[in-house]
């Protein structure tokens, strides 16, 4: 198991991770479509989405969760 001051950073990577394989995939079903270069090019989006998103998300997550703490108390 990893420590839990770990808890931040592993959460916002899944959340990246959980979040931009499924968009690349529909997006390159909609510009591809199910060719023979499909497998390659969702290959190719899914690490680059994955790369873009964990430095995203590392900054979105913890702001987001504040914000949702503050609009759920109220």
């Amino acid at each position: 198991m990893i420590s839990k001051k770990y808890y931040g950073i592993v959460m916002s990577c899944l959340a990246a991770i959980f979040i931009s394989v499924p968009i690349s995939l529909v997006m390159t079903i909609i510009n591809v479509g199910f060719t023979e270069s499909f497998l390659l090019t969702f290959v190719k989006s899914a690490l680059v989405s994955i790369v873009v998103s964990i430095p995203l998300a590392s900054i979105g997550v913890p702001i987001a969760e504040k914000i949702a703490r503050k609009i759920a108390k109220k």
